[in-house]
């Protein structure tokens, strides 16, 4: 078993495509498909089913953490290795939600990369219930989300406090800057999908009065914030969003914002990660990054 073995099995594993493993790897197709088979052969058992999706065998999703782990020890070692020279290089994989990926992380990243030039990023989006999927999989030891799950072995870092205000068309007669739930009532919603934190945080505060979004009177799901706020400008329907995510569009007037009476639409937007795992040195450098970061002088 040799370490380009396992570098291709990951790479293979993550990103569930051979062309695509090639790509970041710099190697041919032939190679990744070569080095994958010697690893077969040797296990004696398939790694990969090679359908039109190519995904773990239950004998390969057995190994992924292991292989994980073997490439996390190695880069632990080049790391006391080099570390009289400070040398934090590499690519770092990000599974993030809506809100983090537009707003927050674009800084943070600007903020690493000031300290770390030789770090390069990979951004993938996923709502929250997926990234926390993710990790639970092994396929990220890490993520940013806006909404908290109870599964074992996953732990939290706080870096933004939030809130949910309702947005509204300017055309829309709501008087006042604050409303109370009954006012709602008989509304049409544009909502995110069911596993967006925004989503399952509206349906929380609903909960504490019991309420459900049967109080609106219709419902329209959108996977994009932004087609929200478009749709919510063009007086299609009212709905909540991050406060951080709509100040523009507030500013510019093309949306109102209201606070609701007694509606607990507070959160924390989180970097979840996966706490019995070896991190890459480039991994615990971001989180120790993340865990100290602070917004008082950025302009979001």
């Amino acid at each position: 078993m040799e370490f380009k073995q396992l570098e291709c099995f990951v790479a293979v594993a993550k990103q569930r495509s051979f062309s695509k493993a090639a790509d970041i790897l710099f190697l041919s197709q032939p190679a990744i498909t070569s080095n994958i088979q010697k690893l077969e052969k040797e296990f004696g058992m398939i790694l990969f089913d090679r359908g039109k999706d190519v995904a773990l065998t239950k004998g390969g999703m057995e190994f992924y953490p292991y292989a994980v782990e073997m490439l996390n020890i190695r880069e632990k070692a080049q790391l006391a290795i080099d570390q009289h020279k400070n040398k934090i290089e590499g690519l770092l994989e990000i599974y993030t939600s809506t809100i983090p990926e537009q707003y927050l992380l674009p800084h943070i990243i600007k903020g690493f990369k000031e300290v770390y030039p030789q770090v390069h990023f990979s951004i993938r989006h996923k709502d929250s219930q997926e990234v926390i999927e993710e990790i639970l999989s092994g396929i990220t030891n890490f993520g940013f989300i806006g909404a908290k799950y109870s599964y074992e072995g996953i732990k939290y870092i706080d870096f933004f406090a939030d809130k949910l205000v309702l947005i509204a068309s300017p055309e829309k007669s709501f008087s006042g800057h604050t409303l109370d739930i009954q006012s709602l009532m008989g509304e049409e919603i544009i909502l995110r999908e069911e596993g967006s934190g925004t989503r399952k945080l509206i349906e929380s505060g609903l909960a504490s009065h019991k309420l459900d979004l049967n109080i609106f009177r219709s419902r329209t799901i959108n996977y994009s914030l932004e087609a929200i706020k478009s749709m919510v400008a063009l007086d299609i329907g009212i709905s909540f969003a991050s406060e951080v995510s709509v100040r523009r569009e507030v500013a510019m007037g093309r949306l109102k914002q209201y606070e609701i009476k007694d509606l607990e639409l507070t959160r924390d937007f989180s970097l979840a990660y996966c706490s019995n795992r070896y991190l890459s040195p480039v991994e615990e450098k971001f989180m120790e990054f993340v865990a100290a970061w602070k917004w008082d002088t950025i302009d979001i």
